[in-house]
C-alpha cells in the first residue's frame, strides 16, 4: 500500500496534459495511494549475441540501450566477448534522472552477474555531471563499443522490488558518504532552462521567496556533483520542477525526508512518488499554469505544500 500525494486543493483539476511516457490513469493512481503491484526484477541470459554501438542484437531480434541510429565505423573496434552485463537503457540515454537512479541501481545488479559495460552515451554524454557521479557512486565500468559476445546479461529491473530497493539505498548511501554542510534544511533545487523545455517563468521570484522563508537554493550549473551533494546532504525537503533536476537531491537527501514536484501543466509527472514510496519519504507537488512551454507557480503555494509535508516547528 501507498499513501496518497499531499497536495493543496483544486491542483489536480489544473493538469492540462501527461508526460509523454506516462498515462493519466497511471498519474491518478500514482497520486491517489493504494495497493501497488511492483514487476519482477528479471535477468535475461542471450546467447550468441552481437553488440553493436548501444544496440544487441540476437536471434532476429534488437535490444536498444541508445537513442541513435548506429555509427558503422564503431564495428572496427569489434572485441570478443565470453560473457558480460549490459545495464544501460534508452531512457537513461535520453533523461538525466533514469541514469543517475535507474541505470546506477541496476550496475550494482549486473556487476553481480558478469563483467559490466556501459553503453556509449548521445545526451548522456554531453550531461557535466555524469561522469563525476558515477565515480562517486563507484559505477566506473568501461564503455563497449562493438562486441561478439558468447552470452550477454541484460536486465528488467524498474519494479520496486526488494533488491531494486536495496541498491537504491546502497546509492544514496554512497552519494551521503561525502557528508554535507548543513542539516534536516529545506533545499530548492533551480532548473533554468535546462533539460527538455518546461520554462518556470518566476523562478526568480519564487527564489527570492524561498531564500526568505529559510530555504537553501542550490543551481546544478554553478557547481560540481560533490559540492551539490554537499549542499542536499541531509536535507529534510527539497523542491525542484519534476525532472531529473530532483535525481540531485534525491541521492543525498535525509532518510524519511520530502520531496516536492512543480509540475508544468502540461506535462504532468510523478515518478518521483514511486521512489518516495520505495524509500519510505514524504512526496508533494503543486501545478503551475501556463502554455506548454511556460509556466508560473505561486510562492505561496510552494510554500503551504511544503509545510503539509514539513510542519516547521
Amino acid at each position: 500500500m501507498r499513501e496518497p500525494a499531499t497536495h493543496l486543493p483544486g491542483q489536480p483539476e489544473r493538469v492540462r496534459g501527461i508526460q509523454p511516457e506516462t498515462t493519466k490513469e497511471h498519474e491518478q493512481g500514482r497520486i491517489s495511494g493504494g495497493p501497488v503491484h511492483h514487476v519482477a526484477t528479471l535477468a535475461y541470459r542471450i546467447p550468441n549475441a552481437h553488440y553493436f554501438d548501444g544496440n544487441l542484437y540476437a536471434g532476429g531480434l534488437r535490444w536498444r540501450q541508445v537513442i541513435r541510429p548506429e555509427s558503422r565505423a564503431i564495428w572496427a573496434r569489434s572485441i570478443h566477448l565470453d560473457e558480460c552485463a549490459l545495464p544501460s537503457t534508452s531512457l537513461s540515454d535520453k533523461y538525466f534522472g533514469h541514469f543517475l537512479r535507474d541505470v546506477a541501481a541496476t550496475a550494482i545488479l549486473a556487476e553481480t552477474f558478469a563483467p559490466t559495460f556501459f553503453a556509449r552515451g548521445t545526451f548522456s554524454a554531453t550531461w557535466p555531471h555524469a561522469k563525476e557521479y558515477y565515480e562517486i557512486l563507484k559505477l566506473n565500468f568501461p564503455v563497449l563499443d562493438a562486441a561478439v559476445i558468447r552470452n550477454a546479461w541484460i536486465f528488467q529491473d524498474y519494479g520496486m522490488t526488494e533488491s531494486r530497493r536495496a541498491r537504491i539505498a546502497a546509492l544514496r548511501a554512497r552519494a551521503m558518504a561525502l557528508g554535507g554542510d548543513s542539516k534536516d534544511h529545506r533545499v530548492f533545487i533551480t532548473r533554468r532552462a535546462s533539460g527538455d523545455l518546461r520554462l518556470l517563468a518566476n523562478e526568480a521570484e519564487i527564489e527570492d521567496r524561498l531564500l526568505k522563508e529559510g530555504f537553501e537554493v542550490v543551481d546544478p550549473s554553478r557547481l560540481s556533483a560533490p559540492e551539490i551533494i554537499r549542499k542536499i546532504c541531509g536535507a529534510a525537503l527539497i523542491c525542484s520542477v519534476e525532472g531529473s533536476g530532483l535525481a540531485h537531491g534525491f541521492l543525498s537527501m535525509a532518510p524519511k525526508g520530502a520531496i516536492l514536484a512543480i509540475q508544468p501543466p502540461y506535462r504532468f509527472n510523478n515518478i518521483w512518488k514511486d521512489y518516495a514510496d520505495a524509500m519510505d519519504m514524504r512526496y508533494g507537488f503543486v501545478v503551475g499554469e501556463g502554455s506548454e512551454s511556460t509556466f508560473s507557480v505561486s510562492p505561496d503555494e510552494i510554500l503551504k505544500t511544503a509545510d503539509m509535508l514539513l510542519p516547521r516547528h
